[in-house]
């Protein structure tokens, strides 16, 4: 068919898109903000471990969502399954204009920043450099997923091997004063979890290239149980890395953890390395979020409930073209015109988890109308892990709205938008 994406990719490309998703720059800024909030060598630890004891809840949702439909598209096709097609609808209209282009547009602006170290750059050029970025990740992406893929797969190993050169050589660094144990407030480990969110966004992807996996129902489940595992092992052990070298009191004043780590290991040198491990960082990010966020409109469209067009596949390519392009187009806008990028990444962040919610809630609704319908993998721990997830999930977007209201209503009225938009284009076609 025309249409259909190829079935070509394996379990260990699905762990690569999440992996190269998930692990991005922010392991290298978030223990700052973290020591900041708990002053505290255990207590950050406990926070690296309790939030990911959230998303590993999350992620046996998702795999058994992505099981019985194991469908391009992931949570847009959850969504329309428990839900109906506005909701689906509307997943689609929120990743395009604040989850997908936003987090694109957030991560991409930062490689000429992190560029600086090494070459020269203008503050006038950062923008173009950023727009660049995002354009040549889109034609690879439009020219050959097989390529993109690749890309992903060679970000991942490379990041993944200098993070664990960082973590060996910090034994080989004399060791950091211990801090004195002190108090810490119940708030602020709600607000450090925040931040350790943050660092684990991407998660749940792995579903949205179900439809281009060889054998989606027997992978899916080892993809999303690999990439947990991988993802918190090296957040926790590159957070030990870093209270072995610093103390608390340094992480605290740190502006780059990560090359101030560097650089008492390495020496100068440290920080230039530092720089390109995060530059691969970035380009495996937008990457993967590129890949993912077209699959999901294609497979929206190509199902009459989103945008018209962005179902076209190249007939060379095998690749979602229109997507693809719709994606790159609106991320580059959110560069040039947005006054804030940080509001922009708290946008994403925030849409992200009210539609994790929605789709774990989604679950549970399957499970008591769809009682009979095939499931090849049941979540562990039902019905107390959804429980679990959307408590978290509830108070980790209470303790984000908290600080930055505006992101969050922007977000309300997206979605608001999407629901008349969707009445508008039904009756469109009905005509």
């Amino acid at each position: 068919m025309p249409n259909e994406l190829k079935r070509h990719l394996s379990w260990l490309d699905a762990v690569s898109v999440v992996v190269g998703i998930v692990i991005g720059a922010g392991i290298f800024v978030t223990p700052q903000e973290l020591a900041r909030l708990l002053p505290s060598t255990n207590a950050m630890m406990l926070a690296w471990l309790v939030s990911g004891t959230l998303v590993f809840c999350g992620a046996l949702a998702f795999a058994e969502l992505s099981t019985m439909m194991p469908a391009t598209g992931g949570l847009y096709i959850y969504l329309r399954e428990a839900f109906g097609p506005a909701v689906a609808f509307s997943s689609g209209w929120v990743h395009l204009f604040a989850l997908f282009s936003g987090a694109t547009a957030f991560v991409a602006s930062g490689f000429a920043r992190y560029l600086n170290a090494l070459i020269p750059v203008e503050a006038a050029m950062q923008v173009p450099i950023t727009i660049m970025l995002i354009a040549s990740i889109a034609l690879l992406g439009a020219v050959s997923t097989r390529g993109a893929v690749l890309l992903q797969n060679i970000t991942n190993v490379a990041k993944i091997l200098a993070l664990l050169a960082l973590i060996g050589l910090s034994f080989f660094a004399p060791a950091a004063a211990v801090s004195a144990p002190v108090d810490i407030p119940v708030a602020s480990f709600g607000a450090a979890l925040a931040s350790c969110f943050f660092c684990y966004e991407g998660w749940s992807y792995a579903g949205f290239v179900a439809g281009e996996m060889k054998n989606p129902r027997r992978d899916l489940p080892r993809a999303f149980a690999i990439s947990f595992v991988v993802v918190v092992a090296l957040y926790l052990m590159v957070n030990l890395a870093y209270v072995r070298v610093l103390t608390i009191a340094e992480l605290q004043a740190s502006g780059q953890v990560g090359a101030d780590v560097a650089g008492r290991v390495l020496g100068p040198v440290g920080a230039k390395l530092l720089a390109i491990v995060i530059l691969l960082a970035i380009v495996g990010t937008v990457n993967g979020l590129t890949l993912t966020a077209s699959r999901m409109y294609y497979a929206q469209s190509l199902d009459g409930l989103f945008l018209p067009g962005l179902e076209r596949i190249h007939p060379k390519f095998g690749t979602p073209l229109a997507a693809i392009a719709a994606h790159a187009l609106v991320s580059s806008l959110l560069v040039l015109f947005s006054s804030s990028l940080g509001f922009v990444l708290t946008l994403a962040i925030s849409a992200a988890w009210l539609y994790y919610a929605i789709a774990v809630v989604g679950l549970m609704r399957l499970r008591s109308s769809q009682p009979d319908r095939e499931r090849p993998y049941k979540m562990w721990g039902y019905p107390l892990t959804p429980l679990l997830f959307l408590l978290g999930t509830v108070g980790f977007l209470a303790s984000l709205t908290s600080q930055s209201p505006k992101p969050a209503l922007c977000v309300l009225v997206i979605m608001a938008a999407s629901f008349p938009i969707h009445a508008f284009i039904g009756r469109s076609k009905s005509a």
